[in-house]
């Protein structure tokens, strides 16, 4: 349950859970009377029909569905926000399947990082970490900071305040079906997060986003734009554990920031070459090969590219040697429109449950 900062919980919040908690209890009723009524889709020999069981009924869905606008108000959610959440969330149990132990910096380690991809600084184990034990951690719908995560995505991407939590809207944005959960097999909610950050970010809300959400819904070269992103992720992820990443993190002090502007500069390849090429999504393979290896081979260059498409844009946060780097601003509004709703400078209603 959350809180408004000073302990309390409002009373929008309260309306809202215990609106959400009733909405609960009536679908797993409804469940139990699926249950129930078993032997009416069972043969002869006990056997449940698994096309009618997977189905569930019309008031099952008609009830999922009036939950999904319970708590719109709570949304959107801030790329920092979120973060926040996963720092002080409990993830014992997705850090224990991880093997990431760093050897202590030795004079050796230290000549071989000349030489090639230096160890991660220990202050920053902790975080990077955290960073695969949320790749790890699958979207869990009982928490109201995961569904506020993928629907702030919907949100943030096509400027609609309404977002149902299921749906064929989620097409829109490039899942692949009515539950777009299914598809952060691999990156968990990590996926989930880098996507919510090209969305939200000030520095590509109004120009990447848009122009790659652009570019995934022409007639041609049309491709799922959350499915190619969650991909990027996951060269993001395997870049970071090969320790590509090691020398810019230790550089900044920092992990997410450097592993965010990584997977942009990816994004920001891939439209690139997918527009100058005419890539269709049935010939994609190769490029994402192509471009994937060219960020590890030249990860100076990928970000250089990206700086230079942030300052062509008015955005003065870049990653280099040369300047210290700041952290990403998020919020405002966009396109002249009155988005007051999107105002991320403000606190939400929502924080953590």
């Amino acid at each position: 349950m959350a809180s408004n900062g000073n302990g309390r919980i409002s009373s929008g919040q309260q309306h809202c859970t215990a609106r959400e908690k009733k909405l609960r209890n009536s679908i797993r009723l409804g469940h139990q009377q699926q249950l129930a009524s078993m032997q009416d889709w069972t043969d002869d020999d006990g056997k449940e029909d698994s096309l009618e069981w997977k189905t569930p009924s019309s008031d099952i869905l008609g009830l999922k569905q009036s939950l999904n606008f319970e708590c719109s108000n709570s949304i959107p959610i801030n790329f920092s926000e979120a973060w926040s959440f996963f720092q002080a969330s409990d993830m014992s149990q997705f850090m224990a399947k991880l093997d990431l132990d760093v050897a202590p910096i030795t004079f050796r380690s230290k000549f071989s990082g000349f030489m090639g991809n230096p160890p991660l600084k220990p202050k920053l184990t902790a975080q990077r970490d955290l960073i695969f034990a949320i790749a790890a951690c699958p979207m869990n719908n009982d928490l109201s900071v995961h569904r506020r995560i993928l629907q702030s995505i919907y949100v943030f991407m096509t400027k609609n305040p309404s977002c149902p939590r299921y749906g064929n809207h989620w097409e829109e944005v490039g899942f692949q079906g009515q539950d777009p959960a299914s598809d952060f097999r691999g990156v968990g909610m990590l996926g989930a997060l880098q996507l919510l950050y090209l969305s939200s970010s000030q520095e590509t809300k109004d120009t990447l986003a848009p122009d790659l959400l652009a570019l995934s819904r022409h007639p041609i070269y049309e491709f799922p734009l959350a499915v190619l992103s969650l991909n990027v992720t996951k060269m993001t992820l395997d870049a970071f554990r090969d320790g590509i990443l090691n020398r810019f993190c230790n550089k900044k002090d920092d992990a997410i920031s450097v592993l965010n502007r990584f997977y942009l500069s990816i994004m920001y390849r891939l439209y690139r070459k997918w527009k100058d090429n005419k890539v269709t999504v049935h010939n994609c393979s190769f490029l994402m090969k192509a471009v994937e290896k060219w960020c590890r081979t030249h990860p100076r260059k990928t970000f250089a590219k990206m700086n230079k498409y942030l300052a062509a844009n008015g955005s003065s946060d870049t990653l280099d040697d040369k300047k210290p780097y700041q952290k990403l601003g998020i919020g405002g509004e966009s396109n002249g429109q009155n988005l007051s709703w999107l105002d991320l400078t403000k606190p939400s209603l929502e924080v953590f449950i």
